[in-house]
């Protein structure tokens, strides 16, 4: 089996223990807070969601930082010296230009180390849009396909990635620039519910609104139902801004729409989560054809 390192950034929503058993190292990106910079992922110990949305919840948006240069220098380079090449899963260029910074050191690393690559896939997604396909890029490699191939098969697959999810208030998307001011506003009116969706771009677009919450968790099932394959073993994952009550009642709506053995679920990481806010419910699985 050739032996790459599998790498991608904490916007990704692995977990500690979904990193581990997949053998993928995460580098985290930044949240700016009061106190100073806290890292976006930290692998000695589960991240307390509960508590980082409650923060949220009384002071509002937080800044973040992307990985720079530098950092990808560093954390590529200490894989490089053991004679291993690397597989790089980015979030989306179009909402972070963490994706550009990995380019630019792996750039300048494989002129460094000649016969050594650095392949950076830009899944153009965040949250378990991107992590998917470093999951699957492990997948691949335990099966013993080479780097060139699991990273030929992420970028032929980005756009079959579907990411719908709907927010409590807009206000953390526009604080973050994801969005409009205007768009947040007008979100903000008569408990209109926002379903979003990645752009062929890799940016945040509207794709439909509803009125209430419950309502906006049955769209992203019905979304799920019209988009999803009928037959996919593929993964099924929810991320969600401490309300996993609500991730839960929409795992229940897709088992409903399809013979789903399992839907992944966790708390929306710190770094993606400061821009989608508390209340945040993301559906994340694959389409059979591609639909950006």
């Amino acid at each position: 089996m050739e032996d790459y390192a599998i790498m991608t950034d904490s916007s990704a929503n692995l977990t500690p223990d979904l990193a581990r058993e997949a053998n993928i190292e995460v580098i985290p990106l930044t949240c700016l807070i009061d106190a100073g910079e806290m890292p976006a992922y930290d692998d000695t110990k589960p991240f307390d969601g509960h508590s980082f949305y409650d923060r949220l919840r009384r002071t509002g948006p937080i800044k973040t930082s992307m990985v720079n240069c530098d950092q990808f220098k560093r954390a590529f380079e200490s894989v490089m010296k053991a004679g291993k090449s690397i597989l790089y899963i980015a979030m989306s260029s179009g909402i972070s230009s963490t994706c550009g910074a990995a380019v630019q050191a792996a750039g300048e690393l494989m002129k460094k180390y000649p016969g050594q690559m650095i392949k950076v896939v830009d899944t153009l997604a965040a949250s378990f849009g991107e992590g998917i396909f470093a999951l699957k890029a492990s997948a691949m490699r335990a099966a013993k396909l080479s780097l060139e191939s699991a990273a030929e098969w992420a970028e032929t697959n980005k756009r079959r990635m579907c990411q719908f999810f709907t927010v409590d208030d807009l206000m953390f998307l526009s604080k973050g620039g994801r969005i409009s001011s205007l768009t947040a506003r007008i979100g903000s009116l008569a408990n209109i519910k926002p379903l979003l969706t990645g752009s062929s771009e890799g940016k945040i677009v509207s794709c439909g609104k509803v009125i209430g919450r419950k309502k906006s968790l049955i769209a992203l099932a019905d979304l799920y139902d019209k988009h999803a394959s009928r037959d996919s073993q593929d993964i099924v994952a929810i991320a969600h801004g401490d309300c996993e009550q609500d991730a839960l009642f929409l795992a229940e709506q897709l088992k409903k729409k399809r013979d789903l053995k399992d839907v992944l679920i966790r708390c929306y990481e710190p770094g993606t989560g400061s821009h989608v806010g508390p209340g945040a419910v993301a559906l994340f699985f694959f389409s059979p054809v591609a639909v950006k």
